[in-house]
């Protein structure tokens, strides 16, 4: 939170993906992300001469840590993590070549190719579509989190 005016609490809908953490008084910032940084933490030097700051990757709790119990946490819901994690990992290894970013390339090669005639997707573009889990190593990952949901539920 701000020092003065401004806000004091601020309830979000869902987990942030990054945060930072600006110290006044010892001219510190540290800033974390969970997403794709794109330059974000090396910027932050220049961005901020004369600071000391500080990349704190994905560790959310460094930044718990420094607001001295003015930054509290929803706890976390490890059932439905893991249940969130299943059906997105399972919609992803299991799409269909037309949802993958390989069938996608392959879908905006066919709508440019009437603007720009000759114009080929090399083979190595549409390459290396994932392998898929066996049903056995699939079953293990379900377990995995149905393991994990009844820790949580216990």
């Amino acid at each position: 939170m701000l020092p003065g005016r401004g806000v004091t609490t601020l309830k979000l809908g869902k987990i942030p993906e990054g945060g930072c953490h600006i110290d006044i008084p010892r001219k510190r910032l540290g800033a974390w992300q969970t997403a794709d940084t794109m330059g974000f933490f090396q910027a932050l030097p220049e961005l901020w001469p004369g600071w000391q700051t500080e990349c704190w990757d994905d560790r959310y709790d460094e930044h718990v840590r420094h607001c001295n119990g003015a930054l509290r946490l929803p706890d976390l819901d490890l059932a439905s993590g893991a249940e969130n994690v299943r059906s997105w990992v399972g919609e992803r290894v299991f799409e269909s070549f037309e949802d993958s970013p390989q069938g996608h390339i392959v879908k905006l090669a066919g709508m440019l190719s009437p603007l720009a005639p000759g114009f080929e997707v090399s083979s190595d573009a549409v390459a290396g579509t994932p392998d898929r889990p066996s049903q056995q190593e699939w079953a293990r990952f379900e377990d995995a989190c149905d393991l994990l949901g009844r820790r949580e539920v216990a």
